[in-house]
Order: structure tokens, then C-alpha cells, then sequence
């Protein structure tokens, strides 16, 4: 089996450059023969404009940098948008924003981009690399909701499903030992299924401080950090983990006691902050927030990047169905140019990827066996 490289390169390249690498990636899924196929009572045909050529001409938008339907308009008149994206027609903006707000009625075009985009990303063998923590690897999944992201490239892995459908393709993207990071107020039914399933994870938690200092000074080890502030890293067995879970759960805390402020005022009541996670990994207390600290700075650079480099600061419609469903067909793009992005040094921004696309050229590798 042949996986495929996109680089970049300064020859005379005649064809899979610029859109058409965008075509061809299509063109390796079934989403366009999928989406002719959708039995949606909402849409009505027109002849004029396939459902797959309406979805092609939108991510061949979107790989522009662009998500707003009258930015279509320019390119009906382009020589090569519609040629490589091998469109019979590039739809009119009225045209485009109709067929998406008929769509968006029904959940069928939904499931299948998001099936698709992740049906490219093992078609293309796009690699999906660990992250090593105290000396053993882990697949991680990052959680921001409605996001979620896979490995260090932190492809899109699911917008908003049910936690067993987004295992579920992760274990069909990546082989080995998972780790999801996330945050309670938005995983705290994710962390006891993944509990279920015996998955590892590191979840911050939502807590009042002052509940924890017993536990602190009962099972943390205590430092100063200067005179009146005393800082305590510890970590206590969860007893109520869930029904049938093999892997233990632990509470890990970080509590700062200020008694002592920074003018060298004493404070009549303590003052107490309180970091605290859950997570099943047995590794030292002051490893697990740094575990978290990482996770949060990708999430933020990688949403960062799907609205600004994507167009999706704004969304493109009045409509909040069409607004999601034009969400689902970014992450299609989305993941799209972070595969043709990835390079031999590093990842490329996905904005780098949009500006050095009619620069890039796709290659046939023999796959590692």
C-alpha cells in the first residue's frame, strides 16, 4: 500500500497542484458520490448543480481561506477553480447558501462529512504521532467542546458526538494506548465512560479551594515559596470510581495557602487556590498539570486556527443549522490542509498550507511496513 506525501517544490508542475490537490484528496473519499446519493427529503434537485459538486466548490472555498457564500462569486469566472476541482458548474452564492440551508434541515449530510474527513485522513495515511509521558507513548485526544482533536498534528476527530462514536474513530485513525485531556464542565459524563472502556485520562476539575485544604495538608507534600505562601502537590485514590472500571482514577491537587501577601501584609483569613484533576495516569502529582497546561495551549491554537485561518471568525449564515453544517464541512477542510501541511521539520499553520497550496505537489510513498 502507497501512502501520500504533499511537498513543495519550485519545478513546472502541470497537473495536482494548488486545487487540484484539493480535488485529488476529495477524490480519495467517497464524499462526493455520498452526498448524490443522500435520500434528503429536504432538498430539492437541481439539475444544474450536484450535491458533490455543491460540496466541492464549498471546501475549494474554504481552502482559500474563505467561508462567506458571496466570496463564491469571484471564482464562477476563475480559469482554474473550476477545471481542477473537475466542477461541471461553480454554483452562484444564492445557489451555495440555498442547497446548505435545504441540508442543514436534515443530520445526513453532517455525518457523512465528518465520516469522510476521517476516512482522507487513513486513505492518505496521515500520521498520527504520540505524545511520551514518563517514558510511555499515548495517541492524544484533545478536548474542547465541541471539538476534538487526535495526535500531535491534532486533526479534527469529531464535533460534538456522543464519547463511544468519537473512540471509536479514534481507534480506526491510530493504534496504541489513548490519552484523553480534558475539562469537567465539559467532560465529566466523557471521563466515566472512558472509565467504562478502560481509556486513560487527564480531566481538570471545577472545585472550591477551601474543600481541599484538609485533604492538602493531610496527604500533600508541602513547599515554600517565600515567606507566607506555602504551596502543597498531592494526590488521593478516587473511591468511587465507576461500576466495573479497571484502571484506579486519582485526585491530583495543587493548593496554595497564602497567609502572607506579596507587600509583606498579614492576612487576617487565609487565602486559598486550588488546581485539581482526575486522571487515571499513575505519574508523580507535579506531572499531571503540566500534562494539562499542554493541552490547553493546543486547544487554543488549533480552534485559533480553524476560525481565523478558515474564515470562521464569522459564520457565514443568519441560519444556525447552516451555520453548523458550514462548521462540519471546516473540519473537512480543516483536516484536509493540515495533511497536505505536514512537512519533514514541522507542521505547517494551516494558513501557511493555504498560501504555499499552488506551490505543493503530491507524491506516492512506499507505506512503513
Amino acid at each position: 500500500m502507497k501512502n501520500l506525501r504533499i511537498e513543495q517544490t519550485n519545478e513546472m508542475i502541470l497537473d495536482k497542484f494548488g486545487m487540484g490537490i484539493v480535488e485529488f484528496l476529495i477524490s480519495q473519499t467517497h464524499l462526493a458520490s455520498r452526498l448524490n446519493s443522500a435520500k434528503s427529503e429536504t432538498i430539492k434537485r437541481n439539475p444544474g448543480y450536484s450535491n458533490g459538486d455543491i460540496a466541492k466548490a464549498y471546501i475549494g472555498l474554504l481552502c482559500l481561506g474563505k467561508n462567506k457564500f458571496a466570496e463564491i462569486e469571484p471564482l464562477r469566472s476563475d480559469y482554474d477553480f473550476r477545471p481542477f476541482l473537475k466542477l461541471e458548474r461553480v454554483p452562484s452564492p444564492a445557489v451555495l447558501e440555498h442547497r446548505l440551508d435545504e441540508a442543514a434541515l436534515s443530520e445526513e449530510w453532517k455525518q457523512i462529512i465528518l465520516e469522510e474527513s476521517l476516512h482522507l485522513l487513513r486513505k492518505a495515511g496521515a500520521p498520527i504521532n504520540p505524545v511520551t509521558i514518563q517514558g510511555k507513548s499515548f495517541i492524544p485526544v484533545d478536548v474542547a467542546m465541541p471539538f476534538a482533536f487526535i495526535g500531535k498534528e491534532g486533526y479534527c476527530l469529531s464535533f460534538g458526538q456522543e464519547t463511544s462514536v468519537s473512540v471509536r474513530a479514534a481507534e480506526q485513525l491510530a493504534e496504541g494506548a489513548f490519552l484523553w485531556r480534558l475539562e469537567a464542565k465539559e467532560g465529566s459524563e466523557i471521563a466515566a465512560k472512558l472509565l467504562d472502556l478502560n481509556i486513560d485520562f487527564v480531566m481538570k476539575l471545577q472545585t472550591d479551594a477551601s474543600t481541599w485544604v484538609e485533604t492538602a495538608r493531610k496527604h500533600g507534600t508541602c513547599s515554600s515559596e517565600r515567606e507566607g505562601k506555602n504551596v502543597y502537590f498531592g494526590s488521593v485514590a478516587e473511591t468511587n470510581t465507576t461500576a466495573g472500571a479497571k484502571k484506579p482514577a486519582y485526585y491530583v491537587f495543587k493548593l496554595i495557602e497564602t497567609t502572607i501577601d506579596k507587600n509583606g501584609q498579614i492576612l487576617l483569613i487565609p487565602e486559598y487556590e486550588a488546581d485539581v484533576y482526575m486522571t487515571t495516569l499513575d505519574i508523580p502529582p507535579e506531572a499531571v498539570p503540566r500534562l494539562y497546561d499542554e493541552h490547553r495551549k493546543v486547544c487554543k491554537s488549533l480552534i485559533r486556527e480553524f476560525r481565523f485561518d478558515l474564515g470562521f471568525k464569522q459564520l457565514p449564515s443568519r441560519n444556525q443549522k447552516t451555520n453548523e453544517l458550514a462548521l462540519h464541512f471546516g473540519i473537512y477542510a480543516y483536516n484536509l490542509l493540515r495533511f497536505a501541511g505536514q512537512g519533514k521539520a514541522r507542521l505547517k499553520r494551516i494558513r501557511e498550507t493555504i498560501r504555499d497550496l499552488p506551490k505543493m505537489v503530491i507524491k506516492e510513498v512506499e507505506a512503513e511496513e
